[in-house]
């Protein structure tokens, strides 16, 4: 095994530094760039209560209870294996309508924000 001489040690500490400081500045420049960006859209909470109900709700509780019923792991007792297996779909299909209200009540809010939406109202 060959050890480093301390020069190529120097070498590698400030290369992984200067990554680390690209890395932090291009960071910091696309993080103020999609502020400024959700600053600039008037009811940009709206569009994220969309992107929660699609996102949030199946990945959450609809696709776990899916992939238990899919699995086909269950216990032995026929009375209990049954009761799983309802509570299970019970679970997918209720927050799959949580889900769909979440969308239809942002998209409402959407609407109703754009009709009284103008351009520079606040100058």
């Amino acid at each position: 095994m060959k050890m480093k001489s301390p020069e190529e040690s120097s070498k590698g500490k400030s290369h992984r530094l200067r990554e680390c400081l690209i890395r932090l500045s291009f960071t910091s420049l696309y993080m103020g760039i999609v502020t400024l960006i959700a600053a600039a859209i008037p009811f940009f909470g709206d569009f994220v209560a969309i992107c929660g109900a699609i996102g949030f709700a199946p990945l959450d509780f609809v696709f776990p209870a899916l992939a238990h019923l899919r699995a086909g792991r269950s216990c032995r007792n026929t009375k209990l294996r049954q009761l799983v297996k309802v509570l299970n779909v019970a679970i997918a299909v209720c927050f799959s309508a949580v889900a769909v209200l979440g969308c239809v009540g942002a998209i409402r809010f959407i609407i109703s924000d754009a009709r009284t939406y103008s351009f520079f109202h606040d100058m």
